[in-house]
């Protein structure tokens, strides 16, 4: 659990492509030259992505409170996942909700499944 949050993070609203309902997202360092960035991500109870399709960049996350699914995969915290760009999820969810360190390699465009 989280027991110290600094206070001056800015958190902001955010559409997951594909997703219901917004999360809040706080970055933490971006690389304007590459696209990457590194944020904490707040998933609220009931949060959905129940289609498929895949990000252009690798991105790699750790799960810091709660539980947050991706493709069949439940991760707890402390559990952590690396998902090579291109490489095609489905069924993302997080049913109580859920606090994640997430790292984008570049841009974070997401590319819904053909269908």
């Amino acid at each position: 659990m989280i027991t110290h949050m600094p206070r001056d993070l800015e958190w902001h609203p955010y559409t997951i492509p594909g997703s219901a309902p917004q999360v809040e997202l706080a970055r933490l360092r971006a690389n304007r030259e590459t696209g990457s960035f590194l944020a904490l991500v707040r998933f609220p109870a009931g949060w959905a992505r129940p289609g498929s399709g895949h990000y252009r960049c690798g991105e790699e996350f750790t799960v810091l409170e709660g539980e947050l699914q991706v493709s069949g995969v439940t991760y707890r915290a402390g559990d952590a996942a690396w998902i090579p760009a291109g490489r095609e999820r489905h069924d993302s969810r997080s049913d109580a909700g859920a606090m994640a360190l997430a790292w984008f390699s570049g841009p974070a465009e997401w590319v819904p499944a053909p269908g």
